[in-house]
């Protein structure tokens, strides 16, 4: 560390304080700005201890950008777990912490002011080691907040698939599997794969396929259905279907498919049929 980052590091130490208490002031006039409660007046207190961790990172920098990293996954393991807690929006966050780069900045001028010996050059440094310390902040969380974001889309991607692929079972050998809208191949092979999975799980015997809810009949949901009704079979699922309308059979009928699997009119058709052979 050089004499005028050192300079640099105690002045912005010193005035720690009233860099905090601007950006405070900034915040609290705006407040009706953040949707967030964090950032309420009697949060003041967590608030004020969260930016002096943040201060204590940027001035690091003045340090050494090894300091500085060092310290910034301890900042994003506390600061991010908190915002997160919180469900404070990313664009709050940044916003927040861009307040207090202008005050950093503001400081950084001032020191520069009342001190003629610094140099243009050291000024230029001075004010570049600030905005990239901000900058690396405002990355690493931003890249934290966005694979949160991934995990929890292909979560709920995940659990969307599963609702929409229901075995509901009727008795404990037979299990029927409803079918709703229009099946397209990224759907069907979902399908198959979430269905055949299910009836391992549940140790079903038999399972109709209801296609009551079907909008349309075509090549993805006939190949579908050959491909789930193979698969099933070599688990040793028997499987037929349900509910197939006369358009429905029509459109079958066009697509050239040669379903070799039971079918019934409704599922009531499948309930009374099933009883009998119980």
């Amino acid at each position: 560390m050089n004499e005028s980052n050192g300079s640099m590091e105690l002045y912005l130490r010193a005035h720690t304080e009233e860099i905090i208490n601007n950006w405070l002031s900034k915040i609290y006039e705006n407040e009706k700005a953040y949707t967030s409660f964090v950032y309420s007046p009697r949060y003041k207190d967590e608030l004020r201890a969260d930016s002096e961790q943040t201060a204590d990172l940027i001035i690091s920098y003045f340090t050494g950008k090894n300091a500085f990293f060092e310290k910034l996954d301890k900042w994003l393991d506390n600061m991010y777990a908190r915002r997160m807690e919180n469900e404070v929006p990313l664009p709050e966050v940044i916003t927040t912490l861009d307040k207090l780069r202008r005050e950093f900045v503001t400081a950084v001028s001032d020191f520069c002011i009342e001190n003629d010996e610094v140099s243009k050059y050291d000024f230029f440094s001075s004010m570049a080691m600030v905005n990239h310390g901000f900058d690396r902040i405002n990355e690493a969380f931003s890249a934290m907040y966005y694979n949160d974001i991934v995990k929890h889309l292909e979560q709920q991607h995940l659990l969307i698939e599963e609702i929409s692929t229901p075995v509901i079972s009727i008795t404990d050998k037979l299990a029927i599997l409803p079918l709703m809208g229009r099946v397209d191949r990224e759907r069907a092979e979902k399908l198959s794969e979430i269905t055949a999975s299910k009836c391992v799980k549940f140790g079903v015997e038999q399972l109709c396929i209801d296609l009551s809810g079907i909008t349309y009949f075509d090549d993805a949901l006939g190949e579908m259905l050959n491909n789930l009704v193979t698969v099933l079979r070599l688990l040793g699922v028997e499987a037929f279907i349900s509910g197939i309308q006369p358009k429905m059979a029509q459109q079958i009928n066009r697509v050239d498919l040669n379903l070799s699997i039971q079918a019934y009119h409704s599922l009531k058709a499948v309930l009374q049929d099933q009883t009998r052979t119980i």
